[in-house]
């Protein structure tokens, strides 16, 4: 939670959880539908189309970052940093890069953004931990779980 926005976090009060474990478990799903009890709760305030809509993550603009001036040569640089030859064809990642510009600058090809950015999270992650070569900019002590 460090490194996002958490909506639930109201949710977690104690004093609600309290509540909340106490409602019948038809109060908490009714014909298919989740939180029908704050739903129902909700209905008079909040309008019906966003009450009932399909649940939306935040989305965010990696693709077109990666693409762009934004992100594209952090994630050039640490692709041809990282230690995981062993693990990636750094070269075939690069090539992924270089067809993902291609295509958000051109509009047609490939999105290639979620593939390289679990790739770049990973490879990241190896940089700190395993290479040693990234400072995250914490102390280990600080880190939210023991290592």
């Amino acid at each position: 939670m460090a490194n996002s926005l958490e909506l639930r976090v109201p949710f977690l009060d104690k004093v609600v959880f309290d509540v909340a474990e106490t409602l019948p478990i038809d109060m908490k799903i009714s014909h298919g539908t989740t939180k029908y009890a704050l739903r129902k709760a909700m209905e008079r305030i909040v309008p019906e189309h966003v009450l009932n809509r399909k649940k939306l993550g935040f989305p965010v603009p990696i693709r077109h970052w990666l693409a762009g001036d934004e992100l594209y040569g952090w994630a050039k640089k640490h692709i041809e940093d990282s230690q995981t030859d062993h693990i990636f064809n750094k070269a075939e990642v690069l090539a992924m890069l270089e067809e993902h510009r291609t295509a958000m600058t051109s509009g047609s090809g490939p999105d290639h953004s979620r593939r390289l950015w679990t790739v770049l999270a990973f490879m990241i992650w190896h940089g700190i931990f395993v290479e040693k070569r990234i400072d995250p900019g914490i102390s280990e002590q600080d880190y939210p779980v023991k290592l």
